[in-house]
C-alpha cells in the first residue's frame, strides 16, 4: 500500500520534513479498486463451478417453476416440452465492478534516513456480473440470432480483507511535495456472501447449501459453509504527498498487488489495481529527538 506522513515533534516545533521523519503515523484510506477478473468466473454457474445452474434449473425444486415461468412469458417455444429440456447456450464470461477500498494502519519513519515501514488493513466489497443465455427453442430467421436466446443476468458478491506489511522509501521533489515508493507483501482473505441469476424476471441462488446435490424433496439444506479462503501475494507502489501546515499530510498515489486469491475451484494469482487517497493523521515519536 502506499501513504505520505508528517507529524510535528512537539507543541509548536516546525513541521518536519518527510525525510526526517521520526515515529509512529496513524493513516486512514479511501481508493478505488479494479480487481481482476479472473475469479468472477466463480460465480457463472458453470458446470465445473462448485456453484451450478444446472444443480437448480434441473431439479425437482425449482425446476418445473422456471419452466412454467419461461412459458407463461413466451420466452421459450413449444419445443422445449419440460423443465429437462432446457439447454445452456452460453455460461459467458463475467467481471467484477470497479470498488471502493477503505483501510486504516500504522507507519513508523526512521529520521533522517527517508526509510519507514508499515502495517495496512483494507476492506472491500466486490460485485461480479455477467450473462447467461439459454436456448429458447425457437426457429430463428437466417443469419440472425433474434429471440434465440433468454438473457439471464448472473450476480455473485464478495468481501475481501487485506493485510499489507511492506517497507517505504520517501524522496523530496520540491516545492513541498515529496515521491513515494513502497514495496511488501501481502495477505488477503475473501468471504463469498451470494452467487444468483435472473431467470424470466426471477432471481434465485446458486450456492450449493445441498451438498453438491440437486434440491428436492428428500435432500435437506445445510448451512452455507464460506468457499472462499486465505490467499497471500505482493505488492508495489507510488505516490505523490504533500503535507499540510497543520502536520497533517495527504497522498494519492498507485498500487499494483498481485495476489492469489482462494475461491473453490479458482486458486489462482491474479493481479489488482487501487487508486488511493491517503491521510496522515499526527504522529508520535516513542523515543527523544
Amino acid at each position: 500500500m502506499f501513504s505520505f506522513f508528517a507529524s510535528f515533534h512537539s507543541a509548536g516545533a516546525a513541521v518536519v520534513k518527510p525525510a526526517s521523519l521520526r515515529g509512529l503515523s496513524l493513516t486512514v484510506d479511501f481508493g478505488v479498486m479494479r480487481p481482476g477478473n479472473f475469479h468472477a468466473n466463480f460465480y457463472n454457474g458453470n458446470p465445473g463451478n462448485v456453484n451450478t445452474l444446472q444443480r437448480i434449473l434441473y431439479s425437482e425444486t425449482y425446476g418445473n417453476g422456471i419452466w412454467n415461468n419461461l412459458t407463461t412469458q413466451d420466452l421459450i417455444g413449444s419445443s422445449v416440452a419440460n423443465y429437462n429440456q432446457i439447454t445452456v447456450a452460453e455460461y459467458g464470461d463475467m467481471y467484477y465492478r470497479m470498488a471502493f477500498q477503505l483501510g486504516m494502519g500504522f507507519r513508523y519513519d526512521y529520521e533522517n534516513s527517508g526509510w519507514g515501514w508499515q502495517v495496512k488493513f483494507d476492506y472491500a466489497k466486490l460485485h461480479a456480473q455477467g450473462l447467461v443465455l439459454l436456448n429458447s427453442g425457437r426457429n430463428t430467421a437466417f443469419l440472425t440470432n433474434q429471440n434465440a436466446y433468454v438473457n439471464c443476468p448472473t450476480a455473485g458478491a464478495e468481501e475481501r480483507i487485506y493485510l499489507d506489511l511492506g517497507v517505504l522509501r520517501t524522496f523530496k521533489v520540491g516545492n513541498g511535495l515529496d515521491l513515494e515508493l513502497g514495496l511488501g507483501g501481502n495477505l488477503n482473505n475473501t468471504k463469498v456472501e451470494s452467487s444468483d441469476i435472473s431467470i424470466g424476471g426471477v432471481t434465485y441462488s446458486i450456492l450449493d447449501i445441498w451438498g453438491g446435490q440437486s434440491p428436492s424433496s428428500y435432500v435437506g439444506s445445510y448451512e452455507y459453509v464460506n468457499q472462499g479462503g486465505i490467499g497471500y501475494g505482493g505488492y508495489v507502489s507510488v505516490a505523490l504527498g504533500f503535507t499540510l501546515p497543520i502536520g497533517t499530510a495527504m497522498s494519492i498515489g498507485y498500487t499494483f498487488h498481485y495476489n492469489k486469491v482462494i475461491l473453490e475451484g479458482y486458486n489462482a494469482f491474479a493481479p489488482q489495481h487501487v487508486v488511493k487517497l491517503n491521510v496522515a493523521l499526527n504522529n508520535f515519536s516513542f523515543f527523544d529527538s
